[in-house]
């Protein structure tokens, strides 16, 4: 499953450096990109740990995508993490992980004219965000905070690209 799932994230441009079924394993591979940022993607739970474990103990400057079921989500908190339900579409998936690791290639797009507030603006951008990538509402207001501050634009400016499918 795991190895399927790197070639299949590799084969749409997104690099993966490493696969593991354990927690441990896991932070060995992050630990050798210490100073660096990437995400880990990983299950809800695994052999040796579960994601909240792992996501405690887990680099600065990695995010955390876990992947779970319905069922799983009702009893997992997911604090700062970015949950995803399985089973989950290959472009859902590809699109979600291409937030985290492409802040770079955000193109600025600024309203035509603001004739609506920022904060109206923001606020469907984070409902966006909720819907298709099952955030709560601080994790989507992290996440434009987040790429805000990664790529030098305006909050708003994040917000009109996420409301126009550049992220």
């Amino acid at each position: 499953m795991c190895d399927k799932l790197a070639r299949t994230l590799a084969s749409a441009g997104i690099d993966v450096v490493g696969t593991a079924t354990k927690g441990a394993s896991a932070l060995q591979k992050a630990a050798r990109y210490y100073g660096e940022s990437g995400v880990l993607l990983c299950s809800y739970a695994m052999s040796d740990m579960t994601a909240a474990e792992l996501y405690r103990i887990m680099p600065d400057g990695f995010e955390m995508v876990v992947l779970l079921s319905a069922k799983q989500r009702a009893f997992f908190g997911g604090e700062g993490m970015l949950c995803l339900d399985i089973p989950i579409n290959r472009s859902d998936l590809i699109n979600t992980l291409r937030m985290f690791t492409e802040p770079q290639k955000m193109t600025s797009v600024r309203p035509d004219k603001r004739s609506g507030s920022d904060r109206e603006i923001i606020g469907k951008a984070k409902a966006l965000l909720m819907e298709r990538n099952g955030m709560s509402e601080p994790e989507a207001h992290r996440f434009l905070q987040r790429q805000s501050m990664n790529s030098g634009q305006p909050l708003v400016c994040v917000a009109m690209n996420v409301l126009n499918g550049v992220l």
